[in-house]
């Protein structure tokens, strides 16, 4: 008998799908908060415009024992960095910082939970509770200071929050004041939401009513709302890829500003060039994030300021819009690049991140203020052990792997592009979602 020789089949091409640079962490404590502040991709403009890139020095530590899951801390950190022309340094000021201890019932559920918060800036302490009933929608949470004599007041609030609707309320039975009230929806990818931050007393409601007429209630009412629409298409039930999400706002906010805000997610693939890896991969995933954001004065200078030519340039420069563009780059799992550009300066950031157990992250931005015309620097570094890693895909393809980098097999798109026949992408992978809270 003769030996019939078998050729093992070489390994399949594959495509890296990196971890996001940050961890599944944020939006902990949202349903102890109005759920306004959460939608129309503001927690992501947040984000592009400001982390990392803010030209200051922060710190932040995000630390969990692995005996117990459900106990964790935060501590934050924070100095503003001025650059002294003089002595040519950057020096440090109004420095500030907090940390809180957190218990939360079930490790896997972050929307019940319990906390102490302490801060530096004004010797604040504050303890708070949060439960939200996953299955009825509906929660109730509460803060109140443990620091005597100070100006906080105990906050309670009630509310409902499912995938399509959110309503609810938070008062000061101390003060007997609306502190806030909110209700926002979404259909067929639009969201709209309104807001009312009154302040106003509780007790004797009537005699606050008739103290006013009809034209001065309305004035106070739209001086504290705040209302805003949004459209964020909806993912097609057929497609199962990468998680792309496109969100276009505009707000009012107290008769005082409008608000237009464009925000795009994109996981998008590239060739692999680093010489380091394995043959068979034939590319990479990045992510991509590019935001737009303009800021108009809706109310209008004292009267008097337009009397003569200084009044009418101060006119000018009060109803001036505020513009900025940013942009994020996440090139692999370790490296995140971001750039702003607006009407009062530029800044740009680069960020590393080094997966260990804790993993920490590195970020040295710089700027140049149009306003003051000085150069600004920022440092920022963390370290974190908890929090879910969370991978996008760029194409309509499962990965496999227990790797911190997963993978999945390349198509033949992907085989295409890297035999320089460029990179074809179908129109309908390209979707985009953003929840509701």
């Amino acid at each position: 008998m003769g030996l019939v020789e078998s050729k093992s089949e070489p390994p399949p091409r594959v495509v890296l799908v990196p971890p996001l640079f940050e961890r599944d962490h944020r939006g902990r404590s949202r349903m102890a908060n109005s759920s306004y502040d959460w939608l129309f991709a503001k927690p992501a403009l947040r984000w592009l415009f400001h982390d990392y890139i803010d030209n200051n020095a922060h710190a932040l530590l995000r630390l969990s024992p692995g005996e117990d899951p459900r106990v964790s801390i935060t501590a934050r950190f924070h100095s503003s960095l001025r650059a002294n022309k003089g002595r040519n340094v950057v020096v440090a000021e109004q420095n500030s910082g907090s940390m809180t201890l957190r218990y939360q019932v079930d490790p896997g559920e972050p929307l019940t939970f319990m906390d102490v918060k302490v801060g530096k800036q004004g010797n604040v302490a504050q303890a708070r509770a949060c439960y939200f009933d996953v299955a009825n929608k509906w929660g109730a949470f509460g803060s109140i200071p443990l620091t005597a004599g100070h100006s906080m007041s105990p906050v309670f609030g009630l509310r409902y929050s499912s995938p399509l609707v959110t309503a609810g309320s938070m008062l000061s039975p101390t003060e007997g004041k609306l502190h806030c009230l909110w209700l926002a929806g979404r259909s067929n990818g639009f969201t709209a939401g309104v807001q009312l931050r009154p302040h106003g007393p509780l007790s004797k409601p009537l005699q606050y009513m008739q103290s006013k007429d009809m034209s001065q209630m309305s004035h106070d009412i739209a001086e504290h709302l705040s209302y805003a629409v949004a459209y964020s298409p909806l993912p097609s039930a057929s497609y199962a890829g990468g998680k792309g999400t496109f969100t276009a706002a505009v707000e009012v906010q107290g008769q005082k500003q409008l608000v237009v805000s464009f925000l795009h997610h994109q996981p998008v693939q590239r060739l692999s060039h680093n010489p380091l890896e394995h043959q068979d991969v034939v590319g990479v995933t990045n992510y991509l994030d590019v935001g737009l954001q303009v800021v108009s004065q809706l109310d209008s200078p004292e009267a008097g300021n337009g009397s003569d030519g200084s009044g009418s340039s101060l006119h000018s420069h009060a109803q001036a819009a505020e513009l900025q563009l940013a942009a994020a780059w996440q090139a692999n799992k370790n490296t995140l690049i971001k750039g702003r550009v607006g009407t009062g300066g530029v800044s740009a950031a680069l960020a590393f991140k080094a997966w260990w157990q804790p993993s920490f992250w590195l970020a040295l931005s710089g700027g140049f203020d149009f306003r003051t015309r000085e150069p600004k620097f920022g440092l920022n570094f963390g370290t974190e052990n908890y929090g879910n890693i969370r991978y996008e895909r760029s194409q309509k393809q499962a990965a496999f792997g227990r790797s911190l980098v997963q993978r999945h097999v390349a198509l033949p798109e992907d085989i295409a592009n890297e035999a320089g026949e460029g990179l074809l992408v179908s129109i309908s992978l390209l979707v985009w979602y953003s929840p509701m809270y």
